[in-house]
């Protein structure tokens, strides 16, 4: 019924591509952890550089594994800064398998970054190389209540491709949330 409904919002208010995994990452994530709030609370930190200038998730920070019982599975961290500024990283699991190791962006797999500020003003995403767009996402822990890790790279604008920044000292330390 979710995916009917996602489909149905494709068709009558046309988004670009990564706008909407990005929103859909969100509120996927969103809507998934605020079921049973008690139980499913979310505790550590999120943070990166974009431009050297630091972006630190001060709330609604969610992270969430998918298991999608299929061929893969992923990982979702987000989360809003005191500016309203949202931050996202996706990380794929091929053949399901949680395991620390380096994850980068790649035709085939979406191990990517966004970074939006309050109203969709701004949006970028490293979710298509073709663009010129790079992620590297470096798990040093991963297991289906915890993730630690760091990432880097070039997000490019969704309004206008010719418009890079640059994302280091990304870094997470998160309880998570396991959906199956």
């Amino acid at each position: 019924m979710f995916e009917i409904r996602i489909l149905h919002a494709y068709r009558y208010y046309p988004m670009k591509l990564k706008q909407s995994i990005l929103a859909i990452g969100l509120l996927m994530t969103g809507l998934f952890t605020a079921c049973e709030k008690d139980k499913n609370t979310i505790s550590g930190s999120f943070s990166m550089k974009v431009n050297d200038t630091l972006i630190t998730v001060s709330r609604q920070l969610t992270a969430t594994l998918h298991d999608t019982g299929k061929v893969n599975s992923y990982l979702v961290i987000s989360g809003l800064s005191a500016q309203n500024q949202a931050i996202t990283v996706n990380v794929i699991f091929p053949d399901r398998q949680l395991k620390a190791g380096t994850y980068q962006l790649t035709p085939t797999l979406l191990n990517s970054i966004g970074w939006a500020k309050a109203g969709l003003s701004d949006v970028y995403s490293a979710d298509d190389v073709t663009k010129g767009a790079t992620a590297t996402i470096i798990l040093e822990a991963v297991s289906e209540t915890k993730a630690k890790g760091t990432f880097s790279g070039i997000i490019i604008s969704d309004f206008d491709p010719s418009m890079k920044k640059t994302v280091t000292e990304g870094k997470f330390d998160v309880s998570v949330l396991s959906l199956k």
